[in-house]
């Protein structure tokens, strides 16, 4: 008689599960494209792996876990907000200070997060993991960027040194969130910027409202307004039914005072301005001026019905 194999029980998976309150943090190294194109793949290779070591070791050093390397980005787990911040830090300074890799001119950007995370199978997933993505995508060369939400979780000193970049639309979230950069450079060297109560005022001055035109349907989107979706779905906010259209095609934001399209589709979204300049942006975001036409999926034609005419109203 053959012996019967062991069926796992549908509770067994969960014991590899675990909910725990953490702040995730990718930290991404900026233009590697230009390293290989500059010093070639084995050197390219050799500052990579060196840069990662840093990364790692900083992680190690501030009680952080790391969770994966993706290409040229790094994604570790900390307890808490603090060890997170000053682990971030350190990436930065030690980075500028590696003999090796001064003359190369590195830099890095980072992203932060806290909040529950699952943590399954030695990976991570959850709303801190997506928004501290989110974070990483916003920074740019030599920024720390977080929320008002993690910033919270910093002891007074540490809190201290933070600024406000104003709110902003997050994917995936329902209300804007505070985003906020980490000062971890000499303040010399920073540049000042006004206080969030100035930036909301100034904000309100560049644009009031966005009006959308599309098949004698007019559709007006403010400020305050939350994703404003365009795509074949029923779902979205702007439906427009043709094959060439993806499901869900693109999405309007107003971040920083300027309303922001962003396609995520497979064919691409196509602008025709009022001044006659013609764009296409797909999978990449585009920033609406003024007055011109937006067509999903095909290129902007006199007799297509699916033209979808755009005015952007000042205050």
């Amino acid at each position: 008689m053959k012996a019967r194999k062991h069926m796992s029980a549908p509770g067994d998976r969960t014991t590899a599960r675990q909910q725990v309150s953490a702040t995730v943090l990718f930290a991404d190294i900026c233009g590697s494209t230009r390293l290989f194109e500059e010093y070639g793949n084995w050197q390219a290779r050799q500052i990579e792996s060196r840069i990662l070591e840093l990364l790692k070791a900083a992680t190690a050093e501030f009680g952080g876990t790391v969770i994966k390397t993706i290409g040229d980005e790094i994604m570790s787990r900390f307890p808490d907000a603090e060890r997170a911040m000053n682990a971030a830090s350190e990436m930065h300074t030690a980075i500028k200070d590696d003999s090796y890799l001064m003359e190369f001119s590195i830099s890095i950007k980072i992203g932060l997060q806290h909040g529950p995370v699952l943590v399954e199978q030695d990976d991570l997933f959850g709303d801190a993991v997506n928004v501290a993505a989110r974070m990483v995508a916003l920074a740019k060369a030599d920024q720390i960027i977080t929320t008002r939400e993690t910033v919270s979780q910093l002891p007074d000193d540490l809190e201290q040194m933070t600024r406000s970049l104003g709110r902003s639309w997050v994917r995936g979230k329902q209300d804007e969130m505070e985003i906020v950069e980490v000062l971890w450079q000499e303040p010399s060297s920073l540049t000042q910027v006004v206080s969030t109560e100035q930036q909301e005022e100034l904000r309100s001055l560049l644009v009031a409202r966005l009006i959308l035109v599309y098949r004698g349907a007019t559709f007006e989107v403010m400020p305050s307004s939350r994703m404003f979706t365009l795509g074949r779905g029923e779902k979205n906010n702007l439906v427009v039914d043709n094959d060439r259209v993806s499901r869900s095609h693109a999405d309007i934001q107003f971040r920083q005072g300027k309303f922001i399209l962003a396609d995520g589709s497979t064919n691409g979204t196509y602008l025709l301005l009022d001044n006659g300049a013609r764009f296409f942006v797909q999978r990449e975001e585009f920033t609406l001026h003024d007055r011109g036409i937006i067509c999903l999926g095909q290129a902007v034609a006199n007799n297509s019905p699916d033209l979808i005419r755009y005015e952007c109203i000042q205050a």
